[in-house]
């Protein structure tokens, strides 16, 4: 397929991560996130595996139950900016392999998501291992340079599982974009 084995390492080593599977996530999981500056927030847990002798990563995303109209649907645009590193080496880009689960104290056990990076496994990666969330616009005005109406952002958290931090009192059924409303 490839006529030089120069090309065909530089290829491989460039391929993107593979779907794995799932798995169940263990007590070791690094969790981190990020809030909604309208409350609430989103919680990440992901934890390094040997998978078939590679590095692999399993983990879940959570997010807070009552949140904002326009937070509720952002998780999958905010996951797919978020990156894993090691040693400061980005070795994965876009965190939407990890499996949903509800918002909850401790995420070992919750079944995860799984990706293979093309890397060997080394049994030190949960020490070297970073994941990052940027700051980043959810809802912003536009159009005039005079800022009117919502500006909502996604920031790092301070907390250890912002998931769990309740985003708004109304119930999600007046937050939901697909809400009908009354009838007068």
């Amino acid at each position: 397929m490839f006529k030089h084995a120069l090309f065909a390492a530089l290829f491989l080593s460039m391929a993107a991560p593979a779907q794995a599977g799932s798995a169940k996530l263990g007590s070791g999981a690094l969790v981190t996130g990020g809030d909604y500056s309208t409350g609430g927030g989103l919680t990440v847990a992901v934890e390094p595996r040997a998978i078939n002798g590679q590095l692999g990563f399993c983990g879940v995303w959570a997010q807070s139950e009552a949140l904002s109209v326009y937070t509720r649907k952002a998780a999958a645009r905010v996951l797919t900016k978020g990156v894993i590193n090691i040693d400061g080496q980005r070795v994965v880009r876009n965190l939407n392999f990890l499996n949903r689960v509800r918002p909850s104290p401790s995420y070992s056990g919750a079944p995860a998501g799984c990706i293979v990076v093309n890397r060997p496994w080394s049994g030190d990666t949960a020490s070297r291992m970073t994941i990052r969330i940027p700051r980043q616009k959810i809802v912003a005005s536009s159009g005039s340079r005079i800022q009117t109406g919502p500006r909502v952002f996604f920031t790092r958290s301070d907390s250890a599982n912002p998931a769990l931090a309740k985003g708004t009192f109304l119930p999600p059924h007046i937050t939901s974009r697909s809400s009908r409303g009354s009838q007068y």
